[in-house]
């Protein structure tokens, strides 16, 4: 009989860390499916992990790599990934790229979900809170946020399980981050919150907020 050798998919699949993988899509404002496929011949990496990255070559200039590829557009099932790990990169230039990749993978979801965890119960200590907080505009208009929650999203008014997460990420940007005014936030929360979950959005959020911070005058 001929001897069969093994697929090396098989053997990498086995040598792979389930911890380690990226992330997926998740479109938390409105509950739809995202498409997780990876188009062939992108350059984006159809299993992507920390030692891997998002792309498919592997050198030293892994962030003009990255730049490049965005450009061309993110494949949605990576784009959470994506999006936070490059946030992170920018935030803290001197990292290394599996340290930034970390910030992509079900290991360090594990970590923001615990952080995240602990924002909500400060935020709203008793389950009555929650129901009776309303959706911040920060300097939006009321007009403009009818606009955003009703006729800006596509496919008609955001659910109520997208709405309870609006309103916990636009409070914790308030009373965690000290943000008051910032007409875009609910635009860029909605965008982020169909691709991502809230304590991702709130990872990426934060870091965004440190870089803006460094780069503001006092």
């Amino acid at each position: 009989l001929q001897k069969m050798e093994p697929v090396m998919g098989d053997i990498d699949q086995l040598e792979i860390d389930p911890l380690d993988m990226f992330c997926s899509s998740v479109d938390t404002l409105r509950g739809t499916q995202i498409d997780q496929r990876i188009p062939p011949g992108s350059g984006w990496s159809d299993r992507p992990t920390k030692s891997s990255g998002v792309g498919r070559t592997q050198n030293e200039n892994f962030r003009e790599e990255v730049k490049l590829l965005c450009r061309h557009g993110v494949p949605p099932s990576l784009r959470c990934a994506t999006w936070i790990i490059n946030v992170v990169a920018a935030v803290n230039p001197s990292m290394s790229k599996p340290e930034c990749d970390e910030y992509g993978t079900f290991q360090k979801v594990r970590v923001l979900d615990h952080g995240w965890d602990l924002v909500v119960r400060s935020l709203f200590p008793d389950k009555t809170d929650l129901e009776r907080a309303e959706i911040l505009d920060f300097g939006l208009g009321e007009e403009q946020l009818m606009n955003v929650l009703v006729r800006d999203q596509g496919e008609g008014s955001i659910p109520d399980s997208g709405l309870k997460s609006l309103i916990m990420v636009l409070h914790a940007a308030r009373d965690s981050l000290g943000i008051e005014f910032c007409p875009l936030l609910l635009d860029i929360t909605c965008l982020l919150l169909s691709y991502m979950t809230v304590s991702l959005f709130f990872a990426f959020l934060c870091s965004r907020f440190c870089l803006i911070s460094r780069h503001s005058p006092l």
